[in-house]
C-alpha cells in the first residue's frame, strides 16, 4: 500500500496495544520527532537477548566470516594484521551506543586513546561506567557530541570506527567525506556495519528464505518475549520505521557503495545476515543455552543462509579502509 508507506501489519501492532491499553507509548512517538525521538529510541542501556547478536553460535560464525577463525574476533583480526606493532593509536568510534564493542577495540592493546561519541547521554553514562569497571578508563573515554561538531574543530584521529552506526546517517555523498576529514593522513577507516535494504525493505527472496528457515523450527524455538509464537517475518511500513527510530537504516543501501566510491578498499569481509538477521530477530533467547541440539539446529540454519547468499547477497560487512 502507497510503497509499504503502511501495511496491515501496522493495524495489528494498534490492535494489540489498544487491547493491552498500551496506547501512551504509540501517542508520544507522534508527538514527538526528529532528533529528539532518535535521542530518546536510544537511551534504552539494557542489552537485548532477543536479537541474532545475543547467540554465541552466531557470533562465531561472524568471526570465522570475518577473520577465517572462529574464535578470533574482528578486532583481534585487525590489530594484529593492519595495527601491529602500533600500540599508541588514537581512535574515534561512532555512534559507540553503550560502549560494548569499544572494549573489544581498547583491549587489543592498540589503542593510548580510544573514544566513542553518540548522541544519547544515558547511553555514555552507561559506556563510562563499564570502561571504569573494566579497568579500561585510562583508555577508554566517551563523550555525547555530534561528528559535525568535531570536523569544524578540526579533530584528527588514526583511526575511525564504524560499529554498526554508520547505517543511521543519512545523506552519505556528503557525510562520508566529512567523516574522511577526521581520519589523519594515513590514518584508517574500519567498519563493521549493516548495508542491506533502506528502511529494512526486505527483499521477496530474502523474506522467502526467512520463512522457510522459520518454517523448520520447533514451535518453542519460535516463541517471542510476549508469549506469541513468530510465525512469519514480514517487511515493516516505512511508516512504522520512521516512528521507532527515523535514523534506523536510513540509506543502508547507499552505504556499501559509497564507502567504495569515497574511501580505497583495503579489506571487505561480508557475513550474511540477510536470512538469519531477521529470521532470529525476537526469538534469539531461544537459541542461547549452549546445547547440543541447540547447536545442530543452528548448524542447519547457517547452512540454509550459506545456501541462498549468492541469490540474495550480504546485508553485513566488516571492512578496513583508507582515505583517497
Amino acid at each position: 500500500m502507497l510503497n509499504n508507506l503502511v501495511n496491515r501489519h501496522d493495524a495489528d501492532r494498534l490492535l494489540r496495544k489498544v487491547r493491552k491499553l498500551e496506547l501512551d507509548p504509540v501517542l508520544h512517538k507522534l508527538r514527538v520527532r526528529g532528533g529528539e525521538r532518535v535521542v530518546q529510541h536510544w537511551s534504552q542501556v539494557d542489552p537485548s537477548l532477543t536479537e541474532w547478536w545475543a547467540i554465541p553460535e552466531v557470533i562465531k560464525r561472524w568471526n570465522l566470516l570475518m577473520t577465517g577463525d572462529a574464535d578470533v574476533s574482528f578486532p583481534e583480526y585487525v590489530a594484529a594484521k593492519h595495527f601491529a606493532p602500533r600500540t599508541d593509536l588514537r581512535g574515534l568510534s561512532l555512534g559507540c551506543g553503550t560502549g560494548g564493542n569499544e572494549l573489544l577495540w581498547a583491549r587489543t592493546g592498540a589503542f593510548s586513546l580510544l573514544e566513542g561519541v553518540d548522541v544519547a547521554p544515558d547511553r555514555i553514562d552507561f559506556a563510562t561506567r563499564a570502561a571504569a569497571e573494566n579497568g579500561l578508563a585510562d583508555v577508554l573515554r566517551f563523550r555525547v557530541t555530534d561528528v559535525n561538531r568535531m570536523t569544524s574543530d578540526g579533530e584528527r584521529f588514526d583511526v575511525l570506527l564504524g560499529l554498526q552506526s554508520l547505517h543511521h546517517f543519512d545523506q552519505l555523498d556528503e557525510t562520508l567525506p566529512r567523516l574522511a576529514q577526521l581520519i589523519e593522513p594515513g590514518g584508517m577507516f574500519v567498519i563493521d556495519e549493516f548495508v542491506g535494504p533502506t528502511r529494512f525493505q526486505w527483499t521477496d527472496a530474502q523474506l522467502d528464505a526467512a520463512n522457510r528457515l522459520l518454517a523448520q523450527l520447533p514451535q518453542e524455538r519460535r516463541r517471542l518475549a510476549d508469549g506469541r509464537i513468530k510465525r512469519r517475518v514480514v517487511r515493516p511500513s516505512r511508516l512504522s520505521m520512521v516512528l521507532d527510530d527515523p535514523s534506523e537504516a536510513v540509506d543502508a543501501a547507499a552505504l556499501l557503495p559509497g564507502l567504495r566510491r569515497h574511501f580505497e578498499v583495503v579489506e571487505e569481509r561480508p557475513y550474511g545476515g540477510t536470512v538469519l538477521h531477521i529470521a532470529f530477530s525476537g526469538i534469539a533467547h531461544n537459541f542461547r543455552d549452549g546445547s547440543a541440539e541447540t547447536r545442530a539446529l543452528l548448524e542447519r540454519c547457517f547452512a540454509l543462509e550459506d545456501a541462498v547468499l549468492s541469490e540474495v547477497g550480504h546485508d553485513f560487512v566488516a571492512m578496513v579502509c583508507r582515505v583517497r
